[in-house]
């Protein structure tokens, strides 16, 4: 069964720091004559979506055991909150997240690949 992202945890990057990479799915063919030939190359490619989440003491830690225990490190895809309202995304966690001290919250950025 796919994981949900923990009720407890932020549900998204904080604005400052949310980025979207579409994917390169368009192919190009030159033509003797014209304009390239332009055709879609897959209907189902992944996405890249990162950003920072700000986080308590007990969030982090939360946020350390679910992908530890529960995405076995990263390697297991889970629903995460779509940030545009719509159903959840299937995403994994594509590089290891970094976080940083501010204060008494923890700055954690993420990078998920958004699969089809």
């Amino acid at each position: 069964m796919t994981a949900f992202w923990p009720y407890d945890l932020p549900k998204r990057f904080t604005v400052p720091s949310y980025q979207e990479t579409r994917p390169d799915n368009a192919m190009y063919s030159d033509v003797s004559v014209g304009p390239a030939k332009a055709r879609r190359r897959t209907t189902s490619n992944v996405w890249d979506q990162s950003g920072t989440m700000v986080m308590t003491y007990g969030q982090y830690r939360s946020f350390l055991a679910f992908l530890s225990e529960t995405l076995s490190d990263g390697a297991a895809a889970f629903w995460f909150p779509d940030r545009l309202g719509g159903p959840d995304l299937l995403v994994r966690v594509k590089e290891p997240p970094k976080a940083s001290l501010d204060g008494n919250l923890w700055q954690v950025s993420i990078t998920l690949e958004v699969l089809p």
